[in-house]
């Protein structure tokens, strides 16, 4: 009766150990159908260019994991040590990637820092994470995936699909269908979400001031798109001033960024990789603020008023008019008259001549029309030239290229955190390496913005237009931008590394774009100058200049030079006559 009975028992142990790993294998394939729907609804809906599989310290599922993507044409890369990790992805791959990541307790924190080196500066792209144990705590995984930056994340556990909520708290979110976790509505509303940002004295890129109610008020290119993008998704700022202009942060400047913890920073800061850049929304322009040409001095304008060529003219109708004179007088009266010639030719060419010859003839009339054409024009078009002139001005060429820096002997003073990167633009002339040098900030800022030119200052194209717009009202500017310039760069918001922010960021910018805000934003902080009363708009002084020495001298000049020739003229009759005595 014995061994029927243990019989009986070991048969009963075989059976449910079967059943067992029937029920095993059941719930394996069960899972493994699930994955390769996910997968294959992703990819359907995505396009992936490749798979990247993230398992490490667990060779069993590499194998799974590669019979998994055999169903599929798509390029796939397996991770499985977190050793061989050398670069980051987006240095040689098209980011357009499914991360599938096998997790459990174990490779917990070794696969987020797998994720975090691999998709550096493109932490915002789908992961796919399969949770192999229950014992993963997902709210701990979703806080995770938050601090690292990680938005479009999909959990699969216990053949369920879960994602997360950041706002107003991190919560774990089921799913109904996997494809749920891209529809991110609640990243409409921040709920009050605090972005701490660094604000600093840097107009036209971020300023304030207190208005006539005393209320203070933020202005700023860069400042106007962070206030706009966290009003648009109800989140609030909080602010923290640094004074750039008494203290050089070029050193710190990243320390600063990762102790405080800035949420975005709306100042301008160069490329650095301490930080990301948004996307670029202005390819702006350096260039250099030059003082204007001077006015010539006015008693030269008697001068100016032809040009060489003309005078030229002029130098040649004096002689041909002068011979001719002479010649007539010669062959029809037998007299050689050469001062009273040069005395006519002197009035015809100034208009104010009486009859050369007083035979009423038919050459003489001939001659007389030639002499009045010539007078006239030539004595319009001086008189007219002269008076324009008079009434206009006129000033010594401004500065057009880099080259011409070389007329003046001003420096060009430069801001101390630019001073390295200005000095490693290639194609320049010599001449521009030598004249740069850094001086007192605080004397920088102040003289750029006052349009003090003791030297040459640096800005860029936002900051150019924003301190020369106060000579709107100025008949004749006294500072100027040479148009060539000196280098480009982008114009973007810098971010911290791992912000879950950057994708939305891009993606508000692009709107401000295209709707033409931005540009408004620009026209507004050059009128937020102006009532600040950080710029002014500058005015002509009147001068009065009818008594002035400026004012006299060209008539004086006039005059003295007709009783030079008059006296040359005097001089030479009595010479003439004189010899005739003898």
């Amino acid at each position: 009766m014995s061994d029927p009975t243990k019989n009986y028992k070991r048969s009963l142990q075989l059976c449910i150990i079967l059943l067992c790993c029937t029920l095993q294998c059941c719930h394996v394939k069960s899972n493994t159908e699930v994955m390769q729907n996910i997968i294959q609804q992703l990819d359907e809906q995505r396009n992936f260019q490749m798979h990247l599989v993230i398992d490490i310290q667990n060779k069993n599922n590499v194998e799974k994991f590669m019979d998994l993507e055999m169903i599929g044409e798509v390029p796939k890369m397996i991770i499985n040590r977190l050793d061989s990790i050398n670069q980051h992805l987006y240095m040689q791959f098209n980011m357009e990637i499914l991360t599938i990541a096998s997790m459990n307790i174990r490779n917990f924190n070794q696969t987020f820092d797998a994720l975090d080196k691999l998709l550096w500066r493109r932490h915002y792209t789908n992961i796919f994470v399969i949770l192999e144990h229950e014992d993963v705590d997902l709210l701990n995984l979703f806080q995770r995936c938050w601090a690292q930056g990680h938005i479009w994340v999909l959990v699969l556990q216990r053949q369920r699909c879960y994602t997360y909520a950041p706002f107003p708290t991190i919560q774990v979110k089921p799913l109904n269908h996997c494809l749920d976790f891209q529809e991110k509505s609640h990243f409409h509303n921040f709920h009050n979400y605090t972005f701490k940002v660094p604000f600093t004295h840097m107009p036209p890129i971020i300023f304030s001031y207190n208005n006539r109610e005393g209320k203070l008020i933020r202005s700023g290119i860069y400042y106007k798109i962070v206030e706009n993008f966290v009003q648009h998704y109800n989140a609030c700022l909080q602010h923290t001033f640094y004074d750039i202009w008494k203290r050089s942060f070029k050193e710190v400047i990243v320390a600063i960024l990762k102790n405080e913890g800035f949420t975005i920073i709306p100042t301008y800061l160069s490329s650095n990789e301490g930080y990301e850049c948004s996307d670029s929304f202005h390819f702006s322009k350096i260039f250099l603020i030059v003082p204007a040409g001077k006015e010539i001095d006015q008693s030269l304008y008697l001068l100016v008023s032809y040009h060489r060529e003309m005078w030229l003219m002029v130098l040649l109708l004096l002689i041909a008019i002068f011979v001719l004179i002479v010649v007539v007088n010669y062959c029809k009266y037998q007299q050689l008259i050469y001062v009273e010639a040069l005395l006519h030719t002197l009035k015809i060419l100034i208009f104010v001549y009486n009859d050369v010859f007083r035979q009423r003839t038919f050459f003489n009339l001939y001659l007389n029309f030639l002499f009045l054409i010539v007078g006239l024009f030539l004595t319009n078009s001086y008189v007219c030239n002269l008076s324009s002139m008079y009434a206009s001005r006129i000033y010594e060429p401004d500065m057009k290229t880099l080259e011409d820096v070389a007329d003046t002997e001003l420096g060009i003073h430069v801001y101390t955190t630019d001073y390295d990167n200005y000095m490693s633009i290639k194609n320049m002339p010599p001449l521009i390496y030598e004249r740069m040098f850094v001086g007192n900030d605080s004397e920088f800022y102040a003289n750029r913005l006052n349009l003090n030119l003791v030297n040459i200052y640096v800005g860029g194209e936002d900051i150019v237009n924003f301190v020369l717009f106060q000579l709107l009202y100025v008949k004749r500017p006294w500072a100027n931008y040479i148009a060539e310039p000196m280098s480009t760069i982008h114009d973007s918001i810098k971010i911290p590394h791992r912000s879950p922010f950057i994708e939305l960021f891009n993606r508000h910018l692009s709107y401000l774009k295209d709707s033409g805000i931005l540009y408004k934003f620009k026209g507004d902080s050059q009128w937020d100058g102006i009532l600040s009363g950080i710029t002014q708009f500058f005015q002509d002084t009147e001068v009065n200049r009818s008594m002035s020495m400026a004012y006299l001298q060209n008539a004086f000049l006039m005059w003295l030079l007709g009783m030079f020739v008059a006296f040359t003229a005097f001089m030479g009759e009595m010479i003439i006559a004189w010899k005739r005595k003898i």
